[in-house]
């Protein structure tokens, strides 16, 4: 039927339009996307730049201004801290020292009287074909040898290593009267005449010195010093005209000590008593 048929007669033709549907999306399309309302323009993001660098720069220059107020309040502390470290130092270094150790007394000691007795030990053993030499040479042992006794004996606490250091100090005394002996002797066979006693003696020197090394936990002397050198002798010794025009041979190994000193003990003999007539 024509449309002017279906209209005609009825007042509200045309006046209403019929229903608006909706629009059908295509099957496949992809949906818009809208863009955040609370995105900056773009117009306004070099401003908020530059309020973060005003506010890192006014960050940097409170901790600088912080860092500063601690230096200069805590300065004049540390200075003073500083120095009564430093006034401490000077005082138990060089005004106050602490006393050393036993250890360290003996090794201050034998550093500068070990030397000097082994190099007249060498001179002894170079001056065995001159008796008046080797007699010097065994002078300046004696000397050197008394003062290492002298230096020991000086001090008075030895801890640990104070039993040895008494060992050391009595044995060394006999040691004393037996270079004496050599140092008096006339002849060179004065001197063969003490030949065993001087060498346990010297070798009982040397032990002390180990013993006492040990107990103090100190490095061992290395090497072991050699025996003291004697005079140099013809076998047989050359007689003399004695008193009555008889030859009798003079400073045989068999002779008696100098006047005037006291014969010496061997180590580990005991003199016993005498007795008294009943």
């Amino acid at each position: 039927m024509p449309a002017s048929r279906k209209t005609r007669g009825r007042p509200d033709a045309g006046s209403h339009p019929g229903p608006v549907s909706a629009p059908v999306s295509a099957p496949n399309s992809a949906p818009v996307e809208e863009s955040p309302k609370d995105e900056a323009p773009v117009e306004s993001r070099p401003h908020t730049e530059g309020k973060r660098a005003k506010v890192a720069a006014a960050r940097r220059r409170r901790q600088h201004g912080t860092a500063y107020r601690w230096i200069v309040a805590y300065l004049p502390i540390m200075a003073l801290l500083f120095a009564l470290l430093g006034a401490v130092w000077i005082y138990t270094g060089f005004i106050n020292p602490p006393p050393p150790t036993p250890a360290q007394q003996w090794t201050k000691i034998e550093n500068k009287w070990s030397p000097v007795r082994e190099k007249d030990r060498a001179a002894i053993a170079a001056d065995t074909l001159d008796f008046v030499k080797q007699q010097a040479d065994y002078t300046d042992f004696n000397t050197q040898t008394k003062g290492w006794l002298d230096a020991v004996t000086a001090v008075k606490d030895w801890g640990v290593g104070a039993s040895s250091v008494s060992s050391f100090l009595d044995d060394g005394k006999q040691y004393l009267l037996v270079l004496q002996q050599v140092e008096a002797a006339k002849t060179p066979y004065d001197v063969i005449a003490l030949t065993t006693t001087l060498t346990q003696w010297d070798t009982q020197f040397t032990t002390d010195v180990a013993q006492i090394e040990t107990d103090l936990n100190l490095p061992a002397t290395s090497p072991v010093p050699s025996g003291l050198a004697l005079p140099s002798v013809n076998p047989t010794p050359t007689p003399t005209p004695g008193p009555s025009g008889s030859a009798a041979p003079t400073g045989s190994p068999g002779a008696s000590p100098s006047p005037g000193v006291s014969p010496v003990p061997s180590p580990g003999t005991v003199a016993s008593p005498t007795s008294s007539p009943s």
